[in-house]
C-alpha cells in the first residue's frame, strides 16, 4: 500500500483494510486496482450529482471517491461516482459491525453501472478520511 504515509495509518492491521463488495455494478476478483482516493466535504454522503468537472484524472492516477454511507442507496451514491468520472467507490460504514457480513445491495436499479464498489469498516473508512484530510 503506497503512499508510505497512508500505510503507516494501517500499519497494525498489517495493511490490510476490510471491505465487502457490492452485488451491482463490476466485481473486480482477482484484481488489483491502485488508484487516488478523493473525498467531497461538500457532498460526504455523495446523494447528490457530482459537477461534470469534479473529478479529474491527475497525473494519470486513476481516481477513486470516498463518502459516507446514510442518506440515500448504495446505488444512487456509486451511480454519482460514476458519472463523475470515478473508477471505483468506496463507502464507509455508519455503524460498527461486521463489513465482511453486511450486503451492499442493488435497490433495484444498478443494472447499468459499471464501476466495482464496495463498503468498508466504520474505523478504517474514518482513517481514511483523515489521511486525505491531513495530505490535502
Amino acid at each position: 500500500m503506497a503512499p508510505e504515509s497512508l500505510s503507516k495509518v494501517f500499519a497494525a492491521q498489517n495493511g490490510t483494510v476490510k471491505a465487502s463488495y457490492a452485488n451491482f455494478g463490476f466485481i473486480p476478483y482477482g484484481q488489483t486496482i491502485m488508484g487516488m482516493i478523493h473525498h467531497d466535504k461538500n457532498n460526504t454522503y455523495a446523494c447528490d450529482e457530482y459537477p461534470d468537472t469534479e473529478i479529474k484524472r491527475i497525473q494519470e492516477q486513476t481516481p477513486f471517491m470516498i463518502a459516507k454511507r446514510g442518506k440515500c442507496s448504495f446505488v444512487q451514491k456509486i451511480r454519482n461516482m460514476e458519472n463523475a468520472g470515478v473508477a471505483a467507490g468506496i463507502i464507509i460504514d455508519d455503524r460498527k459491525e461486521d463489513i465482511e457480513h453486511v450486503l451492499m445491495s442493488d435497490d433495484g436499479t444498478g443494472g447499468g453501472i459499471r464501476i466495482p464498489s464496495m463498503l468498508v469498516g466504520k474505523k478504517s473508512g474514518e482513517k481514511l478520511i483523515d489521511w486525505i484530510s491531513s495530505v490535502n
